[in-house]
Order: C-alpha cells, then structure tokens, then sequence
C-alpha cells in the first residue's frame, strides 16, 4: 500500500461526512463518495479500505469527534430548512414553521446526547485503549467469540487460546522478536509454548499477566469489578500496568511481581488496584472441560481421544473412522499447546494432520 494511499485512510477515518456515511448507510451521501472515487484508483482503495476498517471495528470505536457531533447537527437543521422551504412553496398561505424547527431542535438535543453518550462510553473501553498503547506494527488480527461455548485460536508462535463466550483478543500476525503481546477482552484458556528468551504477555483489562511458557486461565470482563487469573500449570506472574514497576517487570527476562504457582489464583481489585493471592484445590476459573483436563492417555482409543480433544479445544476433528477404528495411543500430554498434541499424536500413529480454522483433518493408516 502506497504511502499516498494511507494519508488517504487517516484522513477519511477523521472525515465526520465518511463516518455518517459508513456508520449510518446514509444514501444522500452515496452519490458524493462515488463521484470523489470515480476513475481514481487511489481513492477507491482508500475509500474501500477505510470503510472496512471503520466497519470491522464499530464496536470498539474508542471517539467518535466533536467535528462529527457538529456534522449531525448542521445536517439535521439543513433538512428542517428544507422541509421549511418546501411547506413555504407548496402552500403560500402556510406562516408557521414553529414545528418543523421544534422537531429539529429535539433531533439535534438527541443527537447531541445520544453520540456524546456513544462517545463517552467507548472512549472508556480498555480493550481499545490497551491496543491503541502498542501500536502494533504489521497485520492486526482480532477474534472474537460471539455465538460459540468456546473458540479455538492459534497464535502465530503455536500458543493456544480457547476463547470463551462474548469474548475477543487481539494480536500481530507475526509476534515481535523479543516479546509477545496479547490483548484480551472477555475470559480465556491460553497454553503458551515454552520460549525463555521471549516473554509471553497478555493484557486484560488493567492487569498484566506475564509467562514463558504454561497454562493458565484469565477472567477480565470489562464490566466487572475485579480480574481473575488461575494458573493449571507452570508459573505465571501478574501485575498491574499502572504499577510504578510496571516497566521493570515488562522488561525483565525473569518472572517478578506477584508469582502463581499451579492451582493458584489472582485477583485484581480495579478499583483499588489491589492484587491478592489465594491457592484453591484445582486451577478452574471458567468452568470449561480443558481447565481440569488431563490429556493422559493409556491404550485409549482414537475415537476417544479425538473427542477428548474435540470437547477441550472447541474443534472438529476430522478422521476415517473405518480405517483407525483399531488405533490406540498411550501417552501423556500435559500443557503443550493444541499444535504439540497434534504433532505428538500424529508421530505415535504414523498419520498427518491438516488445519483449518477451527477444524482439523487427520490422515492415518490402519492399525493392527
């Protein structure tokens, strides 16, 4: 993308005409934009780029701009004016326009309300702002669970994040060279691969987790009062960003702050940016089946395993059921992520995998 064509994109993302456009599917704007793209190829990419960056993200809108408050309101007194001017030519006895300037008056009040209250509040969403502090270079992604009891993701170092209900996170494609950074919005399951040399950080709320490489459990709604962080395995250590330490313990190769240790639980008082530690008879938080799960395995049968899989994980997994309905495996798989189970499953059985998403397909032979 040419460095023309990405002026272009911030100028429209700032433009309140493009957002009214956009947001609002106004079609007394349709004619203008296609005209001020027409032939120009630019244009139409930055046009066709801005509105789905601007689509993609209206739920987390962190401003919506004073300039675009004024916009709507100059817009609503113009059609009261209109309506005046037509009232006022087709019935020449017609002297009061009181009610068309009162209907604009309330739609302006509304107006005023209605987009400063949209403005305030997501201006106050904290999965914006922990994105917006990064300013992640390369392709974002970002995903989101709506409608799933969980969602599978891969990171692109081979972690696994099993995402729970109305919950989303949000990453590079590519992890930077000496950290990785996650932000979460919601509850999660992550197993992070093991890597010394590049701390693993997830950023939830006001709460920073910090591991090398475990399992473990976050709860961060942005709603609630409080942030919850259950360890399964490993060691995890949690601070707050507003920390006065918070630098140190980013940069830092160790562990520091406060360390959990397994079946142990944080929780993060937001209010009072309190931290506390307690220790509980299992590491479960979410209340999903990979938390208390074990991936021990001792002359199990395939069918068995994959289900196992299947319900942890949130996936489908694929296979010829016919052909390796006599396949067994024994082993035990502890945090590693999804893609290391996989990998280690496939090795025993002499077979392949192959992903999609949230689904797999695995290719085997027959077993005697």
């Amino acid at each position: 993308m040419s460095n023309s064509t990405e002026i272009l994109i911030k100028d429209l993302l700032k433009n309140p005409a493009f957002i009214a456009w956009v947001l609002e599917e106004n079609p007394e704007l349709d004619r203008y934009w296609n005209e001020w793209s027409d032939g120009d190829f630019s244009r139409k990419a930055a046009l066709d780029q801005a509105r789905f960056t601007l689509l993609s993200s209206k739920n987390e809108i962190s401003e919506i701009t004073d300039e675009h408050i004024a916009y709507k309101i100059s817009q609503s007194l113009e059609i009261a004016k209109r309506r005046e001017n037509s009232s006022k030519t087709n019935n020449p006895e017609y002297k009061s326009f009181k009610p068309y300037w009162l209907t604009a008056a309330s739609v302006i009040l509304l107006l005023a309300l209605g987009l400063g209250l949209y403005k305030n509040n997501n201006a106050r969403s904290v999965f914006t702002e922990n994105k917006q502090q990064f300013r992640f270079s390369g392709e974002i992604i970002e995903v989101a669970n709506s409608d799933q009891n969980v969602k599978y993701v891969q990171l692109p170092d081979g972690s696994s994040v099993v995402l729970q209900r109305n919950s989303r996170i949000s990453y590079t494609k590519q992890f930077d060279e000496k950290k990785r950074v996650v932000i979460l919005s919601g509850e999660a399951f992550f197993e992070v691969t093991k890597d010394t040399g590049r701390p693993f950080f997830v950023y939830a709320n006001e709460l920073v987790t910090k591991v090398l490489g475990t399992s473990f459990s976050i709860k961060a709604d942005e709603k609630e009062a409080s942030v919850f962080v259950a360890v399964k395995t490993g060691r995890v250590s949690v601070f707050s960003s507003k920390d006065k330490h918070a630098e140190d313990y980013k940069d830092g190769k160790k562990l520091a702050a406060l360390l959990l240790m397994p079946n142990q639980q944080a929780t993060f008082e937001r209010n009072k940016f309190t931290l506390s530690k307690s220790s509980a008879r299992s590491s479960v938080l979410l209340r999903i089946p990979i938390e208390n799960q074990s991936f021990v395995y001792n002359e199990t049968p395939v069918s068995a395993v994959f289900s196992s899989l299947e319900k942890a994980y949130g996936i489908d997994i694929e296979y010829n059921e016919k052909t390796m309905e006599h396949c067994s495996i024994t082993a035990t798989l502890g945090d590693e992520p999804l893609e290391n189970k996989l990998k280690w499953i496939c090795a025993i059985l002499e077979a392949e995998y192959y992903q999609n998403g949230d689904k797999i397909s695995i290719n085997g032979n027959p077993c005697n």
